[in-house]
């Protein structure tokens, strides 16, 4: 009985210390890019509890270390008119978004696209950003990546 009892504390522990683990991270692009492919929010603002950040900033892959329910929040700023980008999970496109402007209006050449998504990770699934055409993406604070795990 006491075996049992001591294996029924130590499952509930670790459930406490998975659902309270921090997992943030904010990132730009460091360079503009016109580039099809994966999106690189490499110039990292912050993070808390990402321990391959230098894998993450040299794929464009968010790789999940710690299970868990996530919000993910990808911003991108665009000249390119019809701009799109998806964000894949696991090589699945999960979301797609599609960035306009009113071409006879010449102060709206430059528009933003926002998706956020909440996810349940599991250890290892993997989440990033494509950009679907030669597409103008703006580096600096003008485009934003941003992972929350919540749970």
């Amino acid at each position: 009985m006491r075996a049992a009892t001591l294996q029924t504390f130590l499952h509930l522990q670790q459930q406490i210390d998975n659902s309270t683990e921090q997992v943030v991270m904010t990132a730009h692009p460091s360079s503009t890019s016109t580039k099809v492919g994966i999106i690189k929010f490499d110039n990292v603002a912050f993070s808390v509890g990402i321990n391959n950040l230098s894998t993450y900033q040299s794929s464009g892959k968010f790789v999940c270390e710690k299970e868990g329910l996530y919000l993910f929040s990808v911003s991108i700023y665009s000249s390119s008119n019809n701009a799109n980008f998806c964000m894949y999970l696991n090589g699945n496109a999960i979301s797609y978004t599609w960035i306009g402007y009113n071409s006879n209006a010449p102060s709206s050449m430059q528009n933003t696209g926002t998706v956020v998504n909440a996810l349940q990770l599991r250890l290892n699934d993997s989440v990033w950003v494509y950009n679907n055409g030669n597409y103008h993406v703006v580096s600096g604070l003008w485009s934003t990546f941003t992972i929350v795990k919540i749970k």
